[in-house]
């Protein structure tokens, strides 16, 4: 089995964590997550994560003061999932970067 772990900056203040496992080119888990930068505290703050804990392929959107918004992935091969996974956290960083920063001013 081999483990892939890597972390890159997208920006200033987005950065993109993944990690996953694989065996003879098939992804057995993985993990790929949006990182935020805020003013407030200068901690790197995750804000949505893809991951396959629980046996499959989901996303999580943090908030700040409730629990996270679980949503099953409509691909479950894995190695779809995250190509899907890291495309979408690079495309829509802003999107949530924005949203989660409202629910830090609802605080």
């Amino acid at each position: 089995m081999r483990t892939v772990e890597f972390r890159r900056l997208l920006d200033y203040n987005n950065a993109l964590r993944v990690m996953f496992e694989s065996e003879r080119g098939q992804i057995l888990r993985f993990v790929v997550q949006l990182e935020c930068q805020f003013v407030e505290d200068g901690k790197w703050t995750p804000v949505v994560r893809y991951d396959t804990a629980h046996g499959y392929a989901h996303r999580d959107i943090m908030h700040p003061t409730e629990k996270e918004e679980k949503t099953e992935m409509s691909v479950q091969d894995y190695n779809d999932a995250l190509t899907i996974a890291m495309d979408d956290v690079v495309e829509k960083r802003y999107d949530y970067r924005r949203r989660y920063e409202e629910w830090l001013t609802q605080k």
